[in-house]
């Protein structure tokens, strides 16, 4: 787990832009704002005492009326130590720019956020379907409130 010592250096670093979390099982994590995720994805790469160098997975989270949100798992290689981060968006509008630039192994985890959620992903190089036929137009199936006459519908809990 990333220190508290470089979990505040962050924290103290973006400023309002983040805020700390607290995760269960107890985890390294912050709450970014969307127009400050590459920012603050190029820091944890770049700098050295972070040396965040492995994404290990990318997903999309629907609260229906509290929003959506991304959540990205990394870790250091080097210094074994992990960073989750996550981005709230708007249900309405939801939009996150592109971390492939950084973090190559993102393509596909934004590919299937915004193909299954809807979630615009700004800058993607790609964006096309993985799961679903080129011509779906039943809307994002991966969405809380999603429906269709096929669809068998869980219990809630």
């Amino acid at each position: 787990m990333l220190s508290d010592q470089l979990l505040t250096q962050l924290l103290e670093k973006f400023g309002d832009k983040t805020q700390k979390l607290e995760l269960k099982p107890v985890q390294a994590a912050v709450l970014v704002q969307a127009q400050s995720l590459i920012e603050l994805v190029a820091y944890i790469k770049e700098d050295e005492n972070y040396a965040i160098d492995y994404l290990s997975s990318v997903s999309a989270v629907d609260y229906l009326e509290d929003g959506m949100e991304m959540v990205y798992h990394f870790s250091s290689t080097s210094k074994h130590h992990g960073l989750t981060i996550k981005v709230k968006l708007d249900r309405a509008k939801p939009e996150i720019p592109t971390i492939i630039e950084h973090f190559p192994a993102a393509n596909w985890f934004e590919r299937e956020a915004w193909e299954l959620y809807g979630i615009n992903i700004v800058g993607h190089p790609e964006l096309k379907t993985l799961l679903l036929s080129e011509n779906w137009d039943k809307g994002w199936p991966m969405r809380r409130d999603w429906d269709d006459e096929d669809f068998v519908r869980f219990p809630e809990f």
